[in-house]
């Protein structure tokens, strides 16, 4: 009988970028007219967006799996560095639940929308949901390089340290890219890039929590870290 909560815990840090994935792929092929290439994931869960339930509902399970992953690391791992990113994690869940419910008004890549926004005739939950973004994401690059610390010293989770550390300094140089525009029309599939890469670090936590898990339950020690 499973018995470690963080088993549980890891297996919803995996669905959840799964399921966010699933969203977006699913979301865009049944919006009409809309272009992956240049516009942004957000603009799926917008007011004026056909099904945004698929989306929004992809915001939620992925801030679920984000906070679960967040909760089963400092549950795990030991030590300042460690407390310090799994917090980082579990703000860029929260992160994702107020992003999830704040939604933009329409998609900025459009021109009729970025007129709106250029003459900030925006709603106060467009504009949340544009800084907390920011403010998510940024957790999520400081989170594995923090996180790497840790690993380190931690027996299962050592082989994860570079691959963490990769990713942070992969995640901001693809944030900031973003940010400038510096992939023109294709915004849209550099944001989808930049994603995958920092949620995938987050899947691939979640099952290493699994299968550390496992191993203690094994030895008779489901407490253990």
């Amino acid at each position: 009988m499973d018995t470690d909560p963080r088993l549980w815990l890891g297996r919803l840090a995996v669905a959840g970028p799964i399921a966010f994935t699933v969203a977006w792929l699913f979301a865009g092929l049944a919006q009409d007219e809309y272009s992956v290439r240049r516009e942004d994931i957000s603009a799926l869960a917008a007011l004026d967006a056909q099904h945004a339930w698929i989306m929004i509902t992809g915001f939620l399970l992925l801030a679920a799996g984000t906070v679960a992953l967040g909760v089963g690391l400092v549950m795990t791992l030991k030590g300042r560095r460690a407390v310090i990113g799994s917090i980082l994690v579990m703000i860029a869940g929260i992160g994702l639940l107020v992003a999830g419910l704040a939604r933009n008004d329409c998609s900025g890549e459009l021109p009729a929308c970025a007129e709106r926004v250029d003459a900030g005739e925006v709603s106060w939950h467009s504009t949340v949901h544009d800084m907390v973004s920011l403010v998510l994401f940024l957790a999520l690059i400081a989170a594995p390089l923090m996180l790497a610390g840790s690993f380190r010293g931690a027996e299962h989770w050592r082989d994860l340290r570079s691959y963490s550390v990769v990713t942070g300094l992969l995640g901001f140089v693809l944030l900031v890219s973003f940010v400038i525009g510096a992939a023109g029309s294709w915004s849209g599939v550099l944001q989808r890039v930049f994603v995958s890469v920092l949620f995938l670090w987050i899947a691939l936590l979640g099952l290493r929590l699994t299968q550390v898990s496992r191993a203690r339950q094994g030895q008779g020690d489901p407490a253990g870290a």
